[in-house]
């Protein structure tokens, strides 16, 4: 399956999480009804509590009385009041904890109290760590995602964690960063940005807030158990007997939170298992080197602590791990990770571990060292490994061939898109990455992207900028654009995405301000470009106010919203370059609509188109790839793939949340210097 048809099985996978979670409820209302009813029927025996008939008790078959005390003696309404309050407990602890995952990745990184790893930290593994994460972010098309460690859990484990590709986060425990080679580590990270890419990392955010309803009748239980032994001990039979009755009713439904815990246990094995037999050998794919996560699963079985983790909310989100983050009560059967040996044997037929041990530690890297400047600042990190090399050059790459690559690379990265990520990242200035590293050096790096490269333009645009943010800002985007201009125009997008993580860092007053301010610049010539353009989309996409939540579908075909389809084929049509007409029609076909020419120019204003992508963002995921390919289809209608055309072509796959790997960059860098 292709990209769109995962998020689609995503999307339909929801629904039998919801039929299961339904099961699991019923299953868990009865078992709350009956401890109830038993509880009551206890009480009854003793005179305590009123029976709706007169039941007769039968000391010698006490079984047999209970049973009946509790179906035809127990008042109905009893029952009722039992079902209704645990509905509205699991009920409103689900919608509770969605509520409080909306803002996704970030939400959880916070929930497990994880540090965040800055862009400049002076720790080698954390760089290495940040190093794997941008190159592969890069290769795959997605924003570079935040970074975060667990501190202190030395278990080797990780996992990513968002509702869309574009907003996902990165989490680490500190056992990985020391305990993996950058090939393991690259292999551990391969299965992560699988799980991001085909739709399993917004189901594991989904499941994380549905099962915490059935689990939290578990923790009331524990919670009236240890409120009554603080209690019922002081000087009045009433208290006594009330401490009592907390004790029986929280020792029920401490029981009955076992049968939920037992229920979500396998609503994660059902969701989970088979996902991550797929997203290995994803990675396999990814990387193309098997030993990278054979490696790393076999360094999880030799090394003493595994992949457990103790954090208080490993239980919640163990589906979420690389590896088995808990162990199960009830027993391998419901693990929420397949065993080890088995994925082993999966990603790499006749891996030989003594062998690979050996070879493991004759090879190891002296450990990493970072060099720092008077200042504290990391000049350069000395040992740990090299930055992988990229490919032979490439094939000079034909337009037609370069259309349908494009179409089918959608969450689909290749080995060379990885060694192509590797030799840009390697090819930035040292100085430039650790200015991308702060939010405001990252907001400087954003606004020194846009600035024209005439002296009076660029003069008129700083003023504007120093009008708005002050003059060491504008002193500060100067200084950036020094950094920015020796590169090559293919640069662009990349530091971009570079520029996120700290950007994100951002509260949303601040956000906002900072996209007023990048609208200011790129109006300030009364002009707006393509490359502006692109960069203002791309941008307001990732740091809008609702960034990082789960996108709706509201639209199930393109035939709904055909008129903004019609916008945003128009401005490709027209930034193609060649015939507009021409390439109009080509886009027009693949999109299966009766649109007969493109709109002027003149009417496809930045706000309308931008009405028009955000329409096109909401369509469901199998509608998605023929505004897609309509777009590829026109850009490259003229026999020639330009930057401008690849530029444009991220920004619409980025809106529609569609992750685009560099393929042309790949494929022939030099071709894009046209």
């Amino acid at each position: 399956m292709d990209f769109f048809e995962l998020q689609h099985e995503a999307r339909r996978s929801t629904r039998w999480l919801l039929l299961l979670y339904l099961l699991a409820v019923a299953g868990i209302v009865l078992a709350v009804c009956a401890g109830v009813g038993v509880t009551y029927a206890m009480y009854a025996l003793y005179g305590l509590a009123p029976l709706a008939h007169e039941v007769r008790f039968d000391a010698e078959h006490v079984a047999a009385s209970l049973l009946g005390i509790m179906l035809h003696g127990v008042p109905p309404k009893v029952y009722l009041w039992s079902a209704g309050v645990t509905l509205a407990t699991i009920g409103g602890a689900t919608a509770f904890k969605v509520s409080q995952l909306a803002r996704g990745g970030t939400a959880i990184a916070e929930l497990l109290d994880a540090r965040r790893i800055e862009g400049g930290s002076s720790d080698p593994l954390e760089r290495r760590l940040l190093n794997v994460v941008e190159e592969m972010a890069i290769a795959s098309g997605i924003h570079v995602p935040p970074v975060y460690v667990l501190d202190e859990e030395r278990s080797i484990n990780a996992f990513s964690a968002g509702y869309a590709p574009n907003e996902a986060v990165v989490i680490a425990t500190r056992g990985t960063l020391e305990q993996l080679t950058r090939d393991e580590l690259q292999g551990v990270l391969g299965h992560e940005l699988s799980h991001i890419l085909n739709g399993d990392m917004r189901l594991n955010v989904r499941l994380l807030g549905v099962l915490f309803g059935i689990l939290f009748i578990g923790q009331v239980g524990q919670f009236l158990v240890r409120a009554s032994m603080r209690g019922g001990r002081g000087r009045q039979r009433e208290d006594a007997r009330a401490s009592a009755a907390m004790a029986v009713l929280g020792v029920i439904l401490a029981l009955v939170g076992a049968l939920g815990l037992a229920f979500a246990s396998l609503i994660k094995a059902a969701v989970s298992r088979q996902r991550e037999f797929l997203a290995d050998a994803s990675s396999v794919q990814f990387t193309r080197n098997p030993d990278g996560i054979a490696g790393a699963l076999d360094t999880i079985a030799a090394w003493p602590l595994g992949s457990r983790v103790a954090n208080l909310h490993a239980e919640e989100l163990s589906h979420m791990f690389f590896a088995q983050a808990v162990a199960n009560w009830f027993g391998s059967l419901l693990d929420t990770h397949p065993p080890v040996d088995e994925r082993i044997r999966r990603v790499r037929p006749g891996f030989q571990r003594t062998r690979y041990r050996e070879e493991r530690a004759a090879r190891a890297p002296a450990p990493p060292v970072a060099v720092l400047d008077a200042a504290g600042n990391v000049v350069k990190t000395i040992g740990g490994g090299a930055w992988g090399q990229a490919a032979g050059p490439g094939a000079a790459a034909r337009a037609a061939t370069a259309v349908a690559v494009l179409g089918s690379a959608v969450g689909a990265p290749q080995p060379q898109h990885v060694d192509y990520a590797a030799q840009l990242l390697g090819s930035l200035p040292a100085s430039l990455k650790e200015r991308l590293a702060t939010p405001d050096g990252a907001a400087q790096v954003v606004c020194a992207l846009a600035l024209e490269p005439a002296d009076e333009a660029r003069a008129r645009e700083l003023a504007v900028l120093g009008q708005r943010r002050g003059a060491p800002f504008a002193q500060a985007v100067l200084a950036a654009y020094a950094q920015t201009s020796t590169l090559a125009r293919a640069h662009d997008l990349p530091v971009l995405e570079l520029a996120m993580p700290a950007l994100k860092r951002l509260a949303q007053p601040e956000r906002d301000a900072l996209l007023g301010d990048y609208r200011a610049l790129i109006e300030a010539d009364q002009r707006v470009t393509l490359h502006e353009l692109v960069l203002a989309t791309l941008l307001g996409q990732s740091l809008r106010a609702d960034a990082g939540r789960a996108i709706p579908v509201r639209y199930r075909n393109v035939g709904e919203i055909a008129a903004d389809a019609h916008v945003v084929l128009s401005m490709v049509a027209h930034a193609a370059g060649g015939d507009t007409a021409q390439a109009f029609a080509k886009g027009a076909a693949e999109l299966g609509l009766a649109l007969d020419a493109p709109l002027p120019a003149a009417g496809l204003s930045m706000p309308r188109v931008a009405e028009s992508l955000e329409r096109l963002r909401l369509l469901a995921p199998l509608a998605k790839p023929r505004v897609l390919k309509a777009c590829v289809a026109a850009a490259g209608a003229d026999g020639a793939f330009r930057i401008a055309d690849v530029e444009l072509v991220r920004a619409v796959a980025a809106t529609l949340d569609c992750p685009l790997p560099p393929v042309i960059e790949a494929v022939d860098p030099a071709m894009l210097k046209a």
